[in-house]
């Protein structure tokens, strides 16, 4: 017996699997499977042996599992990609009509309908507050002095910094915007994550009678279209 087989074989008389042995000494599986064929081990040894061998087959699953797992989440991200990239180029230019039809359409998805004095338009999200602010100004032919904007923060919510974020959002000069209001959520009982509303919620005011009769009368025409 050579060198090599001695300690393989010492290797296998400790307890150590085929690949433990074929790892340490750097040799291929066949040759260690030959060295050790006719080593008996104790029952004991056996069952540590198999211990080992069932705890590395669950943790090269749960590997496999999770690189899979990493696989097919990143191909759905693409293909859910493709298909935003190609619905986005179904829509061409927004002309003025369908501004005012998204616009009309938010207002009555998300505005103070009841009030029948001014425009209230309320949102956490920043696109829809673009959206709606150029709906504003353009169809509605707003100018910025009579827009004013009111943050809603929670506790955690950093005020200089929501209000640098929805001044740039709004296009509106800080001076048009009120004191921020902070406000716990009954919901919550003040537990809602500190990383859901980062800046808080958007309301924008539009003081004019005029102007919400004539929103309240487009809502109208859509529904009777």
């Amino acid at each position: 017996m050579n060198e090599k087989g001695e300690s393989i074989i010492a290797l296998r008389k400790k307890g150590k699997t085929y690949g433990e042995i074929q790892k340490i000494l750097n040799l291929p599986k066949s040759t260690v499977a030959w060295w050790v064929r006719g080593v008996k081990l104790s029952k004991h040894l056996q069952k540590q042996i198999l211990k080992r061998s069932r705890e590395k087959w669950r943790k090269n699953i749960t590997e496999f599992n999770k690189k899979n797992a990493k696989i097919r989440s990143e191909k759905a991200a693409r293909i859910r990609e493709e298909y935003k990239e190609k619905a986005a180029k179904e829509i061409k230019k927004v002309t003025k009509k369908d501004l005012k039809f998204i616009g009309t359409a938010l207002y009555w998805a998300e505005g103070n309908n009841k009030n029948r004095n001014r425009l209230q338009f309320s949102n956490a999200d920043p696109l829809m507050i673009e959206i709606e602010m150029r709906f504003f100004r353009e169809i509605c032919e707003t100018s910025n002095n009579k827009i004013t904007a009111r943050i809603h923060l929670y506790p955690h919510t950093n005020q200089r910094n929501a209000l640098n974020y929805w001044s740039k959002i709004t296009k509106l000069p800080k001076t048009q915007f009120k004191t921020p209001q902070i406000q716990i959520s009954k919901a919550s009982k003040g537990k809602r994550p500190q990383n859901t509303l980062p800046y808080g919620t958007l309301h924008v005011t539009i003081c004019s009678t005029e102007l919400a009769c004539r929103v309240q009368g487009w809502i109208q025409g859509i529904v009777e279209t």
